[in-house]
């Protein structure tokens, strides 16, 4: 991990000279599928189109830190970013694993002064970046725009709320099958009744999204794949019974 503060990112030379490109990256990204965005029209989209900046950054770039300067939120519009919390005694845990379209640091709505977790690249990644004063002053110019906004921020916190009290009430077993079918259904690729997961995870990796040691999750990727469940390769992952997982999970 590099252990650098992030930069308020530079306008992108390869953007500017997208032809056509008359609402900026804003909507070349997929941030109309975002919650947050997803309910504005494309004229109100238009107005953030000055507010964005675009970066690049290499595969395990940090993109931020954890307890620093918070100036702003990102939209990873490509490749995967990963957030991870760390403990008091230098543990990590994966916090999510973002893919384009989703928001990361949005701590900037909180308090704005500092992230509470830090951003790693996992691939190379192009992310939208979106100041905060900038924002705040869109919205509060534009009434219409922070009412969507503000139930967006609601559905998004109640989905929150949902996934953690589902996954409160579930066992490390249950946990990974919850996640298997997640990762599934975000990068899975299915063919002859299978499904292939399109996503290169350590099993440490896997551990931390879990919050539990490696070694439990090596055990319980084992016992599935002892139940005919899943194959595995190395890093990669085939679910060949969909079904199955997907009734552990629940």
């Amino acid at each position: 991990m590099r252990n650098t503060l992030p930069e308020l990112p530079k306008k992108s030379k390869h953007a500017a000279a997208m032809p056509g490109d008359s609402l900026c990256l804003l909507c070349r990204c997929r941030i109309k599928e975002n919650t947050l965005f997803s309910d504005l029209t494309d004229e109100q989209l238009d107005i953030f189109k000055d507010a964005v900046t675009t970066s690049f950054y290499k595969k395990k770039d940090v993109i931020f830190v954890e307890g620093g300067p918070c100036p702003g939120f990102y939209v990873v519009k490509s490749g995967r970013v990963k957030l991870i919390k760390t403990s008091k005694d230098g543990k990590e845990q994966i916090i999510k694993i973002l893919q384009p379209g989703e928001l990361l640091g949005m701590e900037t709505f909180y308090n704005g002064k500092s992230y509470a977790n830090t951003a790693m690249a996992m691939d190379d990644c192009e992310l939208c970046f979106i100041e905060k004063g900038a924002f705040f002053r869109i919205i509060g110019e534009h009434p219409s725009i922070a009412k969507k906004i503000i139930v967006a921020l609601s559905k998004e916190l109640d989905h929150a709320y949902s996934k953690i009290g589902s996954m409160g009430l579930m066992n490390a077993r249950e946990k990974m099958a919850h996640l298997l079918n997640t990762l599934a259904s975000e990068y899975g690729i299915k063919e002859n009744g299978r499904i292939q997961l399109n996503l290169s995870l350590s099993r440490l990796e896997i551990a931390e999204l879990l919050g539990i040691t490696q070694e439990t999750a090596i055990r319980l990727l084992k016992g599935f794949k002892d139940d005919g469940i899943i194959e595995i390769k190395r890093k990669e992952i085939i679910i060949k019974s969909p079904a199955k997982l997907e009734a552990l999970g629940e």
